[in-house]
């Protein structure tokens, strides 16, 4: 039966390969999706249909707010900016409302 546990050997190594690349993917994914740099434009209110939170004590390196356009675009910009701050609290008092 030689030839039997060489297939498994195969099969094994195989699937650890197929294993590691899938989690090398999923790395690679989160990373995608993190804020580097902070955008120097101000955006306008009208423009902005909502934002998520990137906090840099999970995967990424920045703290920062990823707005989110009308037109499905992204836009990381710095939580500490007062313009930003304005905007997030434009935001929740519309959600507020929204929800009575």
């Amino acid at each position: 039966m030689p030839g039997l546990s060489t297939k498994s050997l195969i099969l094994a190594s195989l699937l650890g390969l197929l294993l590691l690349l899938l989690c090398s993917t999923s790395q690679a994914q989160s990373n995608q999706d993190c804020c580097l740099s902070y955008s120097k434009v101000r955006l306008p209110r009208k423009v902005i249909k909502g934002f998520t939170e990137q906090l840099s004590g999970e995967v990424c390196d920045i703290d920062a707010i990823i707005f989110h356009t009308v037109r499905g675009l992204k836009a990381c910009v710095n939580p500490k900016e007062d313009w930003v701050k304005k905007h997030l609290l434009f935001l929740s008092q519309k959600l507020k409302r929204m929800s009575m």
